[in-house]
């Protein structure tokens, strides 16, 4: 018993030893992590930013309504969050015959032949347009901003007027009746599109939809049609209601009297918006 409890035995050393590093190792590890535990930092997540900054105003202009209908087009958008926006309208188009537009002009081309009433006719109305535009644009993808695919709902205001030189040909007499129409509507529609932002300060809008409303208005007249018979002035309102007749349903009620002709017109206002817009954000 005096030789185990010898340290100075060879043998015994090498033990104690050991064992004597290997508690100073366990303890010197505890501590060290109760030291790591001690100074141990808690990282906060980190927000990542948006690597695609975003404007959040754009001013544009619809380069398809000045090329194809001769109309000035200029809308507004703004963010009202990082994928809703609103856009104001407005459109203008002075009074042009409707023969003048370039689409009209390729369209009447393909359809009616050469003296045509239809085709005729376009030479003898001429049109004027104002309207204001309200819509809502929805964006989808995972950057910020008014960038691209989106869905649109809007309103529209619209105030037309027609001038058309009618002609109206009797047995006995040719006569040209000066009507002149303001007609005022209003529709809701859908709009479906793709917005581009080149260098962060270029736009560039692609969208198609359409829209579904009412328009009424006020037609007249004034001439002097006291040598037509009253057959002749039946016939005449008959024609006059026959000009917007769609499906069997008239939209026109017509009154022919000895001092011209008055209307009163109320139907759907049915309309396609296409636009092909080029702007600046900032």
């Amino acid at each position: 018993m005096k030789h185990f409890l010898n340290l100075k035995a060879p043998g015994i050393s090498i033990f104690w030893g050991t064992l004597l590093l290997l508690a100073l190792s366990a303890t010197g590890a505890n501590a060290q992590s109760e030291t790591d535990s001690t100074n141990t930092v808690i990282d906060t997540p980190r927000i990542e930013k948006d690597p695609r900054p975003y404007r959040k105003n754009l001013l544009k202009i619809n380069l398809a309504a000045l090329t194809m209908v001769k109309s000035y087009n200029f809308s507004y958008e703004h963010l009202l969050g990082r994928k809703v926006s609103f856009v104001a309208g407005y459109n203008k188009m002075s009074e042009k015959t409707l023969s003048d537009l370039p689409i009209t002009d390729k369209v009447s081309d393909k359809i009616f032949d050469d003296g045509d009433r239809v085709k005729d006719d376009l030479d003898r109305i001429r049109v004027s347009n104002t309207a204001y535009t309200a819509e809502f644009r929805f964006y989808g993808g995972q950057f910020s901003g008014a960038r691209g695919f989106y869905l649109a709902l809007y309103g529209r205001y619209v105030n037309t007027k027609i001038n058309y030189d009618y002609e109206y040909e009797t047995n006995s007499a040719t006569y040209n009746i000066p009507l002149k129409s303001d007609l005022k509507g209003y529709a809701g529609g859908i709009l479906l599109g793709t917005q581009f932002i080149i260098s962060r300060t270029i736009a560039l809008d692609i969208y198609v939809g359409g829209h579904y409303g009412t328009i009424k208005g006020d037609a007249d007249g004034p001439v002097d049609l006291s040598s037509m018979s009253q057959q002749d002035k039946m016939n005449l309102k008959d024609d006059l209601e026959g000009t917007t007749t769609i499906r069997d349903k008239n939209y026109v009620n017509a009154a022919v009297t000895n001092s011209g002709v008055t209307a009163k017109v109320k139907g759907p206002l049915i309309g396609l918006r296409g636009g092909f817009s080029l702007g600046i954000a900032f």
